[in-house]
């Protein structure tokens, strides 16, 4: 486990935007909001933080009654029977980063939490026949293990999430980024296998009961859907067959790519059977 001496809550943060291919890190955050219920405790001030020529404030029109929402970050909270659940969305800002940051930390401080985890997602060459991976910062070699997770080696420009998790750190609180990659040739929203991918791992990290039966059946049908529409590009059929190779050169004698995204599926089903999830129902009502 990470060094954190604090018994609060893991904070997970999901941000649409650059940093987010197939909507996968927003709609991972966005689910555990849904499945504990959360409520929002906090909006940030964000007149500072967003242009409003790029990112444009919306109108709607309910009952007759027109309301315009603006872009800002929200902050929800509620409980799993009595551990509290925190999570944080918005789009990307497009200004001032760091005081944007600094704002997070100090509405962060006052949950005292075990550590905060920034999710992402990117446009990678991986076959959507495989469970998608996950590569990450951490802090800890162990927990990287434990999540099953390869360390970002990445030299280049950042998005918020990146700076995000350097700024907790200098704060003094534990903090991580993780990473789905998603296939470059599928990468519209949404990308169910990437949200479970970044769901379970931190459902290993927090404890928390995060995979439905409804998501890991969107996962399945969303590979059929693209292994369908893949046979009707020319040349893709083979590009994915070559991501298939490789990726199976990586795996142990005698285990194929195909065999472990079996295994992967089935277990899924047992560690539902016998772990049946806390998360439905358990929260506030709405």
């Amino acid at each position: 486990m990470p060094s954190s001496q604090s018994s609060g809550p893991w904070i997970v943060v999901g941000f649409s935007g650059w940093n987010d291919a197939g909507g996968a890190s927003f709609d991972a955050v966005m689910n555990i909001v849904d499945r504990y219920h959360l409520m929002p405790s906090v909006e940030l001030d964000c007149e500072d933080y967003y242009d409003y020529q790029i990112l444009r404030p919306v109108r709607r029109v309910t009952d007759s009654e027109a309301t315009i929402t603006w872009p800002t970050t929200t902050l929800w909270q509620g409980l799993d029977e009595e551990q509290p659940v925190v999570c944080v969305t918005g789009p990307e800002p497009n200004l001032r980063w760091r005081r944007y940051c600094a704002d997070l930390i100090e509405k962060f401080a006052r949950l005292d939490p075990a550590g905060v985890v920034v999710l992402g997602a990117m446009i990678s060459d991986v076959p959507h026949t495989r469970p998608l991976p996950v590569s990450g910062t951490v802090s800890d070699a162990q927990m990287a293990s434990r999540l099953g997770i390869d360390e970002v080696d990445y030299e280049g420009p950042v998005g918020l999430p990146s700076v995000l998790v350097e700024e907790v750190r200098k704060s003094g609180t534990d903090a991580m980024g993780l990473w789905a990659f998603v296939p470059q040739y599928a990468f519209e929203p949404p990308c169910p296998p990437a949200v479970l991918a970044l769901l379970l791992r931190v459902e290993e990290l927090t404890g928390l009961a995060l995979v439905s039966e409804e998501l890991r059946a969107q996962s399945q049908q969303w590979v059929e859907e693209v292994s369908q529409e893949a046979t009707q590009t020319e040349g893709l059929p083979e590009y994915i067959r070559d991501m298939e190779q490789e990726q199976d050169a990586d795996l142990p004698e005698g285990l194929t790519g195909d065999v472990l995204a079996v295994e992967f599926q089935s277990y899924l089903r047992n560690r539902r059977k016998d772990d049946p999830p806390r998360g439905e129902g358990s929260g506030p009502e709405a």
